[in-house]
């Protein structure tokens, strides 16, 4: 789009500032007291103070909330439900915000396709650099097979017959539906003469083969005959490669009397067995890829099979007494008897142990009788075997309880196939240095990188050197944050907490993301002090890439190293919440506030124990000999008891399998207990007697909130006594059960004692309010007014735990219990607080107090702890320690793993293992009191030393550590990176590598279809959300759709990517404005959650009704029922969840029930199937069949109608035969009728769903013609009138139910029709003037905020005035675009790559200039922008331009130039910079058309010349006349939403439609087409002149493999027919559907016509490979042998358009199309391209050829000389053209006016406007203020109109020319 200049704006990242902090402001989430935090972008922060100060809820819940959240929004609203909704913070503002990751101590993997190398992208590198570097070797022979190719076979063929002549050869096979002479007569007539058959005289002439006596069904073609010397190489190489060609890849060589002497394969082939294997490519070599991945355990590694030793778990028993545990129980104890026959028959002894039975005698058992299955040897004649057994068992897996028996049987064992190696066969084949992929991968990263370090070289091969130098980086990575020792196959799923962040971190380090902010939760855990300074420099590191990354930390060594330190305080809980430092380290050491600071300046100290606990020869020990497991091998090892022993060591050094597997699991085996893991121990055994082993770990206390502190230390019970001995309770009846919420009579039967209610918010987080009842007290009334000294129970519950003990200090009983949690540094937490919000650290430390508490003294407990100070300030270290000493000093022996040094310093005794990690550790390295430890040159020794002394630590000893490199070049944070891609080769771009500016405007232009939108967005786009995704769960990305990694060497430096695409189509009849915006969505669940219902037949709201009331409706409706047929009384149990549901169907099945009702279909539980995980579904229960006739049942029906109510929480209905319900409700009710009504659901309010929508027009609001045809409608033709309302919801769409539901206002009550009606500024004022309850309130907050920003936007943007119920049919392309726009655009993120499709389409020149100031405040944000775009303003206005081509498809791909404008402008090679320097001149055939004089209704002409629509008054125009120019160029122009497309497409095409078919020079208003027409206009005169009407929409092409150019403009079925009419097709039969590749007769039965075959694999994008038996022709063997112009359907199919224009010039239609193909610039592609491949702007020309193909002169009008008239119709064709490809759509459109046609077309592109021969400008605004016709004339008369809104573009424009 050109025009007039913007105003000048300063470009360049010098001319603005960027924010450089992200603000909050009024944090008040969780115990935050409204504060106002500063983070420092592109730093390092740490969020620091005590346990419960209020860290995780700014860090967590609010910062990386909004963050994320507000990334996320940008996701479609179907994806955005899988993925994890935090809830929106409370907090008053947030600027500057990035997209944000969180890197936490949770692993939440569950797929076991997941390991360490997939988390990291090692094993995507690994699988590029192996294709490249690993060689093949034959499993036959073991030799190195080396491919063969025409130069290879030349080189071998000169060693080895050198001056000899030979037969070059090909094998031709024989097909078996044809003869030999079809097969030989084609070749003669390619020339061939000669060919070699078996026999005395082998080489014939094909003309004298008899043909009959050919034997077999080959034959070998002799290619050519030579001599091998120097001379005929490039003769040899030519003919070998025709050989192969037609050879299927095979050369044979013979001798010169026809012996055969070599025989070559193109490719790797076996020389012993002939097998060919596949090349080396990336694929093979992944086990996420069916290509590579073990066909038998699909790339799993394992596969569920019966396991033998659950079938027979004691050997000891005999076959009499069981010992096959499947044939002990009742249901196939037939089996049992059977076998024990068996056994008899055959000598085989019953009562002898299983251990002790010849092998013989249990194979017979396990295998059955050998032979069985002959004739006589079946069963019940013969024993069939376990074996056997459990494969029939497999053929009734359809039944449940089989499924269920099953699974007791199968566990995961190592896949037979693959040997747990994941990949398949072929890829084992290929080495590197010996080493198969699997093995690499096997080795522990340490090994690995030494190995590839000095092993490898620079192949010379840019992707796999590239490749290696990630993997090294990689793996140095994984070195420096202390994980040497793990392995790349190992899985996510069984990595600690600890080693999942920190693989996590070094991930997201290889990513290379820039402008994200990453949080991280406590990184320090689990590392020893030595590796915290490898930590600190990988943090340092993803900062210096372009991110911020912000830590909650305790470990003092990071807080030195950051940046920036937030510290939160003052105290834990409510007295915290408060930011008490803000400020660099230095300045947080000064101070002397800061209780960090104290501890970091050495103003407070931890002190260390004056006298420590002897240990000596007399201290009793547990003492453990030659213990094995994982690292540790042979270890004996000596434990001091009733002494605080500390276990430290590097990560991975064996320290857990020590505490857990070796001491733990290792004495309770010994004890006979069931243990899940134990090491192999020679002895365990100890000289004091233990009475309990305790390992208390990190893992949840309580998955459930009903457990709180106050139970869990057992002082809930005293207290509730406490209040039971009170006056008042004992005056009311009350006991101690009475003030418990867990059961009795006290609690709110309401919340059942829970306090609050769960709101299911679908597509959001879940909404938890407080109880409408209790209040969230949890209690009744009667029990709260109970007061103990002044409190009631719940007042009690809310205490902490420091009140508390003030609180009850009169009563030491419950004292004792509380003051241990004070003691750990719990008091902060309330006494009811439910246990599962606890953090790992806070569980570990309450587990210990029930030690505390309760240990007697006469007792020894060997207490065991990981890592107890996780999550911990120094401050509550020291309490810890205190507390730890404790439990020593009672008497227990104490051993815990621990890295935190002044815990060590405490200790009595260490233990250091070592001396490395994995298999360089598992040894006890050193061992003694800390004093000995320290003098000791360990790891741990000098940290020791340095705490020891009491001096602080200042700086860490020297590390030797490698330098760190990025994974991708990386650069300190600044305003100004780039963007950095090498190597790009997706779809047509060559190899091209660039750097795209950050935080700038960057257009990519060129010619359509010159590779734009593969650089945008399927590599640029598609590799910045998958890397964002790889932080989201595995579960939610596999609903995100899986973009496969793109063809390019490296992607550095790209932020998170958000697209917004071209959307050009209308949508349906049923898409609605507030459908489009998300508002109808987010309305819909508004309404079915806090909706108030009404009944549609007594207008009464809908109350509560009493179970003996529907008992009685219940008898009622059965009485009035005609029909025997039996009733189903169902409860609902599922509403529209996605799911497979298989445990709702288990617990039925338990539970006794037989039915359920799925999707309204009844099915038997017995033959449930998992259903469909990603559909949604609606699950109910049947509870009983009901017989309306059998009256003695009425007691029983009672009971099971409660039944179902209980289970339907509240509702249940009866259903007929015949789908009609009947619903009972217990909240829902008529209390007239006593009518029940479902439970709302969202779908309610949907009209397009079933559930919601009007019954009689389905949703869509009107009727139409079409439903009278559609067996899914009742409609009658007669009733239907076109468009008009539907007379049962008059318009509104939904149901009487739904339509009776409303919301209300301080005015009135609203159903939701009637707030669609609103226009976005109204419903805005209606949305603040609600009435809702609490309950209510508490639910809006969460739904509001959504709607009110969305309505906001469309403010915004200017379209307050659209009415949300207005369909988007109906909306112009400007208003559409601008409500897609302003919906992604208004999220608010900073940091993002925000990649936009041509966002200009539909706009006119004026709101462009609006879009370009809104494009240029977002990258003022701090966003990056890169923009496909042709309109010349965007250009002007970016900062950076990369221009591609230099022509489309194959001729395209190439940066002909990039940098700013300035450059572009002076670079010749640039096609974009010269038509920007040469501006078009208009008119560019030097004159416009005159137009005839103005119509005049008096005056008649010879030939009508005008086009006359009188008073158009359909939507919002305005009755202005208007008046089109016949065989002129006519232009229709205006603001967005002015009313063009409602006079074009909607009045005047349908009108002169109606013209052209009754033949009317003036159609009059009686004769309008459809209702809504027939006021919408006077007349519309000379619509009848023309031919046809062809209309040129914007409607999207099909968009299938199987859709191709030939195929979408009706060139390919005369292309069959033309091929069917050949002799040669017609001696077979063939017809024109048989060349299809559509049908079956012809095309290839492999790949049915595709061309490839689709790879699927679960939760893995699908790959395509091409067909290996039609070589992606698409057809098979018999219709390539047909060819016509020596060519075949495959071959004219792969024909570009310029290529079909020649090869057709004998048929002139043919040729006519492809002709006008290449006029529109298509001439490069290929007919049977498939559509997917074309782009945005080859798509819109191609439907344009194929509209104005139709308009071509037939053979019979070209022979005669008649000239057709034809009005095109055309809206907004120049979308997704270039700049040159506009001249050529504007020549075009010359051309057919100078043919007679007339063309009128929507156009905002000024150079089409300023070509126009006639102009008609619509406005002056959009909607209701437009509608005016402000010009109709030339585009010289344009310029002097003053209302004009284009006029002053125009002038500009002509003053360029």
């Amino acid at each position: 789009m050109q025009g007039k200049p913007l105003r000048s704006n300063k470009r360049g990242m010098g001319s603005r500032k960027l924010a450089h902090t992200i603000r909050l402001r009024g944090v008040s989430q969780n115990n935050l007291k409204d504060i106002d935090v500063d983070i420092p972008l592109g730093k390092l922060v740490v969020v620091t103070g005590l346990s419960g100060t209020g860290k995780s809820s700014l860090v967590f819940e609010t910062l990386h909330a909004e963050g994320q959240r507000r990334y996320v929004e940008t996701f479609s609203p179907y994806i955005r439900q899988f993925l994890e909704m935090l809830q929106r913070p409370e907090v008053k503002s947030v600027e500057n915000i990035r997209p944000s990751i969180a890197i936490q101590q949770t692993n939440t993997v569950k797929t076991s396709r997941s390991t360490v190398g997939t988390m990291t992208e090692l094993c995507d590198f690994f699988k590029v650099w192996f294709s490249h570097t690993s060689s093949l070797y034959d499993p036959a022979t073991g030799k190195k097979i080396e491919a063969d190719t025409p130069q290879s076979i030349w080189k071998k063929m000169l060693k080895t017959h050198r001056d000899k002549r030979c037969l070059l050869a090909f094998k031709i096979h024989k097909p078996e539906k044809l003869s030999w002479k079809e097969i030989v007569d084609p070749l003669m007539r390619q020339g061939y003469t000669r060919a070699l058959l078996t026999g005395k005289d082998p080489i014939k002439r094909l003309d004298d083969i008899n043909l009959s006596t050919i034997q077999g069904d080959a034959l070998y073609v002799i290619q050519d005959r030579i001599e091998i010397g120097p001379r005929q190489k490039t003769r040899f190489i030519e003919s070998a490669t025709t050989a192969l060609h037609f050879g299927s890849k095979e050369l044979f060589i013979f001798s010169e009397i026809g012996k055969l002497i070599e025989h070559f394969t193109e490719g790797l082939v076996s020389s012993k067995t002939g097998q060919l294997f596949k090349p080396a490519q990336p694929n093979l070599f992944s086990f996420n890829s069916p290509v590579g991945a073990c066909p038998t355990c699909r790339g799993f590694g394992r596969t569920i099979e019966i396991d033998p030793a659950l079938v027979i778990p004691d050997p000891t028993l005999s076959l009499k007494d069981g010992v096959i545990r499947p044939f002990k129980g009742d249901v196939y104890k037939e089996c049992q008897r059977e076998l024990l026959e068996a056994a008899k028959k055959h000598r085989i002894p019953t009562s002898k142990p299983w251990s002790q039975l010849s092998e013989k005698a249990r194979r017979f058992v396990l295998e059955g009788e050998q032979g069985y299955g002959d004739t006589g040897k079946t069963w019940p004649d013969a024993w069939y075997g376990v074996h056997r057994f459990f494969d029939w068992l497999e053929s009734k897996t359809y039944k449940m309880h089989v499924r269920v028996f099953l699974s007791k049987y199968r566990s995961y064992a190592t896949c037979r196939n693959c040997c747990g190696a994941r990949l398949r066969e072929d890829a084992l084949y290929f080495k590197w240095n010996g080493y198969t992929l699997p093995e690499l991968y096997q080795m522990p990263i340490s090994k690995l990188n030494a190995l590839l370090a000095t092993q490898c070289i620079e192949t010379g091969n840019h992707g796999a050197d590239i490749a290696l130098e990630s993997i090294l980086t990689r793996l140095n990575y994984l070195e420096q944050v202390g994980l040497g020792y793990l392995t790349l196959n190992r899985t996510s799923r069984t990595l600690s907490g600890g080693e999942t962040q920190r693989v996590n971190l070094t991930a997201c380090l290889g990513t290379s993301l820039i402008d994200t902010l990453f949080v991280l939760d406590e990184p320090s855990i689990g590392l020893h002090a030595s590796d915290i300074q490898r930590l600190i420099d990988i943090l340092k590191n993803l900062v210096a890439q372009g991110n911020t990354v912000v830590i909650v930390e305790h470990d003092e060594a990071i807080m030195r190293a950051a940046d920036h330190i937030l510290e939160l305080g003052p105290k834990p809980g409510s007295q915290g919440g408060k930011l008490t430092f803000s400020g660099t380290p230095i300045a947080m050491m000064n101070e002397p506030k800061s209780i960090t600071g104290n501890y970091l300046s050495g103003r407070m100290r931890i002190e260390h124990p004056q006298q420590r606990r002897k240990t000596g020869k007399k201290t009793a020990q547990l003492n453990i000999q030659q213990a094995s497991l994982h690292n540790i091998q042979g270890l004996s090892l000596q434990i001091p008891l009733q002494r605080f022993v500390a276990i430290s060591g590097i990560s991975g050094s064996g320290k857990s399998t020590l505490l857990d597997n070796i001491i733990y699991q290792g004495w309770q085996a010994q004890e006979g207990k069931l243990t899940e893991y134990p090491a192999s121990i020679k002895s365990i055994s100890s000289n004091l007697p233990i009475d309990d082993i305790i390992l208390v770990d990190q893992s949840p206390i309580s998955k459930t909130p009903r457990s709180n502190p106050a139970l869990y230390c057992d002082a809930w019970t005293s207290i509730r006594e406490l209040f039971a001995k009170t006056d008042a309770a004992m005056a009311h009846g009350m006991n101690a059960a009475n003030f418990s919420f867990n059961s009795g009579q006290g609690r709110c039967e309401h919340c059942q004692g829970l306090g609050y209610e769960r709101v299911d918010m679908q597509f959001l987080s879940d909404v938890y309010i407080p109880c409408g009842i209790c209040e969230g007290k949890r209690f009744k009334e009667e029990v709260l007014s109970i007061k103990l000294y002044g409190k009631s129970v719940f007042e009690v519950l809310s205490m902490d735990i420091e009140e508390a003990c003030v609180f009850f200090s009169k009563t030491p009983k419950i004292t004792k219990r509380l003051k241990p949690l004070q003691d750990v540094g719990l008091g902060y937490l309330t006494l009811g607080q439910p246990l599962n919000t606890l953090s790992g650290g806070e569980s570990q430390r309450l587990k210990l107090i029930q030690y505390l508490g309760n240990i007697n003294e006469e007792k020894h407990i060997l207490l065991l702890l990981d890592e107890p100070t996780t999550g911990l300030h120094r401050d509550d270290i020291k309490k810890l320690i205190e507390v730890l000493q404790k439990l020593v000093d009672q008497g227990n022996s104490l051993v815990v793993i621990e890295h935190q040094v002044d815990v060590l310093a405490a200790a009595d005794w260490i233990i250091e293992m070592g001396p490395g990690a994995g298999e360089a550790g598992g040894q006890c390295i050193a061992e003694g009191s800390p004093a000995v430890i320290q003098k000791h040159k360990t790891s741990t020794a000098p940290f020791l030393k340095e705490v020891l002394k009491n001096e602080k630590i200042d700086v860490f000893p020297e590390i030797k550590t490698s330098i760190l490199q990025a994974a991708e070049p990386s650069s300190q944070f600044d305003e100004s990176p780039s963007l950095a891609l090498i190597g790009a080769r997706e779809h047509n771009l060559k190899n091209i590598s660039l750097s795209i500016p950050l935080h700038s405007l960057s257009v990519v232009t060129g010619v359509s279809g010159s590779g734009k939108s593969s650089l945008a967005f399927d590599i640029i786009f598609a590799e910045g959300q998958r890397r964002f995704m790889e932080s989201m769960s595995a579960y939610a990305r596999q609903f995100v759709e899986q973009l496969p990694r793109a063809d390019i060497d490296q992607l550095s430096h790209v932020p998170p990517t958000i697209a917004i695409e071209q959307r050009v189509t209308r949508g349906s009849r049923k898409s609605t404005v507030a459908t489009i915006t998300e508002v109808a969505q987010y309305l819909r669940l508004l309404y079915s959650k806090i909706g108030e219902q009404y009944s549609p037949h007594t207008g009464e709201r809908v109350s509560s009704a009493s179970i003996d009331a529907l008992k009685k409706k219940l008898e009622k409706h059965l009485q009035g029922q005609t029909s025997k047929a039996s009733l189903y009384l169902c409860a609902p149990v599922i509403q529209a969840r996605k799911g497979h549901h298989q445990p709702l169907a288990n617990w039925a099945l338990t539970k006794g029930y037989t039915h359920l009702r799925i999707d309204g279909v009844i099915t038997e539980l017995s033959k449930f199937k998992a259903l469909d995980r990603y559909r949604e579904h609606d699950i109910e229960l049947v509870i009983a069949d009901i017989h309306p006739r059998h009256t003695k049942n009425k007691r029983e029906r009672a009971e099971k109608l409660e039944e179902a109510l209980q289970r339907g929480k509240g509702s249940a209905f009866i259903i007929n035969k015949h789908g009609n319900k009947e619903w009972f409700s217990t909240k829902r009710t008529d209390p007239i009728t006593g009518e029940a009504f479902p439970e709302l659901d969202p779908k309610h309010f949907s009209w397009n769903s079933p559930k919601g929508w009007c019954e009689h027009c389905r949703g869509y609001g009107h009727l139409y013609t079409w439903m009278a045809s559609d067996e899914n409608f009742t409609i009658k033709a007669k009733a239907i009138e076109d468009g008009s309302a539907c007379p049962a919801c008059q318009g509104a769409r939904l149901n009487a139910i739904s339509r009776h539901v409303k919301l209300n206002t301080q005015q009135k009550a609203y159903s939701l029709p009637e707030l669609l009606e609103r226009t976005s500024s109204e419903l805005l004022g209606l949305l603040e003037k609600l009435k809702l309850d609490k309950r209510a309130t508490h639910i809006a907050a969460t739904i509001l905020p959504e709607i009110i920003e969305r309505l906001q936007f469309m403010k915004e943007v200017g379209l307050e005035y659209l009415a949300l119920n207005r369909e988007t049919a109906t909306l112009s392309g400007g208003e559409a675009q601008r409500i897609r726009l302003a919906s992604q655009l208004g999220s608010n993120l900073s940091g993002a790559l925000y990649i936009l499709d041509e966002p200009s389409i539909g706009l006119h020149a004026r709101d462009n200039d609006r879009l370009i100031r809104s494009l240029t405040n977002l990258k003022n944000r701090g966003n990056t922008l890169l923009v496909v775009e042709h309109d010349e303003d965007t250009m002007r206005a970016a900062d950076h331009i990369i221009d591609l081509g230099p022509g489309a498809g194959i001729h395209g791909g190439e940066i002909l130039a990039e940098g700013p404008i300035k450059s572009i402008l002076k670079n010749k090679a640039s096609l974009t910079g010269q038509y920007l320097k040469n501006a078009l001149k208009h008119p560019l055939h030097g004159k416009y058309r005159q137009l005839p004089e103005p119509w005049n209704p008096r005056k008649k002409t010879e030939q009508p010349e005008w086009l006359v629509l009188r008073k158009p008054s359909l939507r919002n125009l305005k009755g202005d006349d208007v008046s089109f120019a016949i065989g002129k160029l006519n232009v229709l122009c205006g603001i967005s939403g002015s009313g063009k497309s409602t006079l074009m497409r909607d009045l005047l095409k349908p009108l002169v439609e109606e013209a052209i078919k009754e033949k009317q020079e003036r159609l009059k208003l009686q004769n309008g087409n459809g209702p809504r027409l027939r006021c919408a206009f006077k007349d519309l005169t000379h619509g009848n002149i023309f031919k046809q009407v062809i209309e040129v929409d914007q409607e999207p092409i099909g968009k299938t493999i199987r859709s191709t150019p030939a195929t979408y403009i009706g060139i390919f079925d005369r292309i069959r027919e033309f091929f069917a009419s050949l002799p040669e097709a017609k001696m077979h039969g063939f017809s024109s559907s048989t060349f299809s590749f559509n049908t079956a007769n012809g095309r290839c039965a492999t790949c049915k016509g595709a061309g490839r075959i689709k790879l699927e694999m679960n939760f893995m994008p699908d790959t395509y490979v091409s067909c290996e038996d039609c070589q992606g022709t698409r057809y098979g063997p018999e219709l390539l042998d047909i060819q016509w112009k020596d060519k075949n359907i495959a071959d004219v199919l792969n024909l570009s358009f310029e290529e079909a224009s020649d090869f057709f010039d004998f048929h002139s239609q043919l040729q006519a199309v492809c002709k006008l193909m290449v006029e529109c610039g298509l001439g490069y592609l290929k007919l049977g391209q498939a559509s997917p491949t074309l782009s945005g702007g080859e798509a819109q020309r191609l439907k344009l050829v194929s509209e104005l193909a139709k308009g071509l002169p037939s053979f019979k009008e070209k022979s005669r000389g008649i000239q057709s008239n034809n009005l095109y119709l055309l809206e907004e064709p120049t979308i997704g053209l270039h700049l040159s490809d506009c001249k050529r759509l504007i020549e075009l459109f010359h051309r057919l006016v100078n043919q007679g046609h007339t063309v009128i077309v929507i156009e905002h592109h000024l150079d089409l406007i300023a070509e126009a021969d006639y102009l008609i400008e619509m406005g002056p605004e959009g909607g209701d203020c437009g509608g005016q016709v402000l010009y109709q004339g030339s585009v010289k008369g344009l310029l002097g109109c003053k209302k004009s809104r284009t006029a002053p573009y125009i002038k500009a424009l002509m003053a360029k020319g």
